[in-house]
């Protein structure tokens, strides 16, 4: 078994690889499910064949879920888990994006006028939608689901304090010896989770998505840190507390706010502080198949590792694990993730060049930048 511990752009390597190698028919399997979540055709311009249904979802979950006492039932993805993945790729993107690209677009253009717009426009994000990955991932898309063209630079983006804590509030427990001895027994494919003692529980592992997310945007966009409001354990009175926050910061900098949410419920909390509210419209329905993108499936691949902690790139013989015994918060603030490759996949030795001269191309990237 060979080992690398890559960077998330390293999986266009391994679909590149997987296209020269005429391995262009590829599943993405769930190892501890035992169940195939997408199928994809690398060959031309690509395809998305198919993704799994809910009713096969459900079969193959519901004889896991059987077998795990409560709270560790939580540690088998839902299939709200696989839908939000799909909308974190933006491959299943929100109905009503036209709207959020009217705002951005007409933010731009303000902001080349300041003499003619004084109130500095700005976008503020509630956490839902950094758990979705949408601003890091606008910069990828494109036709696939209607983004056009912006300057990243030109957009003000405000992030309440309370925003990251409610992130970094769900980072907190990680696999006992005896939890790994219990899904074990649950799970598909056990001897894979004895790479992942001591990592975390799903929830955590979704949350510091989320919070690489905030590092992302931190290094593409105008960010405006905005501080104030009281934590409560009540989720409806946290976001009054956010809303209120930033109606607070607008009037104060004599600015203009608009809330972006992907929750209706939010909309009565906006309401009440004053604060203009962009409610995001994602699916709820999954299809049968979704457009094909090749710089946002790769982005798929690594929320379902996260997601699953574990992902079978079935046709390759590939594994790529989200967490693994020994990962630390760099390796997952530079979005990393382990590759574990068959020695008879036929794709080790070339993926292995490849890392190598990803290395030294970004070593030599680095190094003219300090000349």
């Amino acid at each position: 078994m060979t080992e690398m511990v890559v960077r998330k752009e390293f999986i266009i390597a391994i679909m590149n690889e997987a296209i020269l190698h005429r391995r262009t028919s590829l599943v993405l399997h769930a190892p501890f499910l035992d169940l195939d979540l997408v199928g994809l055709n690398l060959e031309g311009k690509g395809s998305v064949d198919f993704l799994v249904s809910e009713g096969a979802y459900a079969r193959a979950s519901s004889s896991v879920l059987g077998k795990l006492p409560d709270p560790l039932d939580k540690e088998v993805p839902s299939f709200a888990d696989f839908r939000e993945a799909l909308h974190a790729s933006l491959l299943l993107p929100p109905s009503n994006m036209q709207d959020l690209m009217r705002e951005i677009h007409a933010m731009e253009e303000k902001r080349r006028h300041p003499s003619r717009f004084p109130r500095q426009p700005c976008l503020a994000l509630d956490t839902n939608l950094a758990y979705k990955r949408l601003f890091s991932r606008l910069t990828l898309s494109g036709d696939t689901c209607g983004v056009k063209d912006y300057d990243p630079g030109k957009v003000q983006l405000l992030l309440a304090e309370l925003v990251g804590m409610e992130v970094s509030e769900r980072v907190r427990r990680k696999y006992t010896p005896q939890e790994i001895a219990i899904l074990k027994r649950a799970f598909h494919s056990p001897q894979t989770l004895d790479g992942m003692a001591n990592c975390l529980h799903k929830d955590g592992r979704r949350a510091m998505n989320a919070l690489s997310e905030l590092t992302s945007i931190r290094g593409r966009y105008s960010v405006w840190d905005v501080a104030g409001g009281s934590w409560t354990d009540d989720k409806e009175a946290r976001d009054g507390e956010i809303l209120r926050s930033l109606g607070r910061h607008a009037k104060e900098e004599s600015i203009d706010v608009l809330f972006l949410s992907t929750d209706d419920k939010a909309s009565a909390s906006a309401e009440t502080a004053r604060v203009p509210i962009l409610v995001l419209r994602y699916p709820n329905e999954v299809p049968s198949r979704v457009p094909f993108d090749p710089w946002l499936v790769p982005e798929l691949v690594y929320d379902l590792a996260l997601t699953y902690g574990v992902i079978s790139l079935k046709g390759l013989g590939l594994r790529l694990m989200g967490d693994w015994a020994g990962k630390t918060a760099d390796d997952f603030k530079a979005e990393r993730v382990k590759v574990m490759a068959e020695e008879n996949s036929g794709l080790v030795g070339a993926l292995v060049r490849d890392l190598r001269i990803l290395d030294r191309l970004r070593i030599e990237t680095d190094l003219a930048g300090l000349r």
